[in-house]
């Protein structure tokens, strides 16, 4: 019990790394909108979302370490919605209501997912 409780914790901190990267990304590119993508890794925000890359990927060797890959990698479908949401308030994204349902859907999966 006290391993899969850490490993939800891993899960976790695993899609919190990879939905921050992806938010670190966009911020870079929202900065520096015709910027060619190799300038872009002059950027911290660029090597700070790459760091938060490489974590996630050390978390994730953990994660499998501990629990079984056909519950923990769906459990990563949680990056979505955090994205979704993340996209709303930092860069004032307009969320069509298709969306949210789909959001929803992944948000019912993953709780029946952990219920397992």
């Amino acid at each position: 019990m006290r391993s899969q409780r850490a490993a939800l914790w891993g899960i976790l901190l695993c899609v919190a790394l990879n939905a921050g990267s992806q938010v670190l990304f966009k911020a870079v590119r929202a900065a520096h909108p015709d910027a060619a993508v190799l300038s872009l890794f002059l950027q911290f925000g660029m090597w700070a979302g790459l760091v938060f890359c490489g974590l996630s990927a050390i978390c994730w060797l953990w994660v499998l370490s501990r629990a079984q890959l056909s519950f923990a990698y769906p459990m990563l479908s949680l990056t979505f919605p955090i994205v979704v949401a993340l996209s709303v308030f930092l860069f004032s994204e307009a969320i069509v209501p298709m969306r949210w349902a789909g959001v929803g859907v992944i948000v019912i999966g993953v709780s029946l997912l952990a219920r397992t």
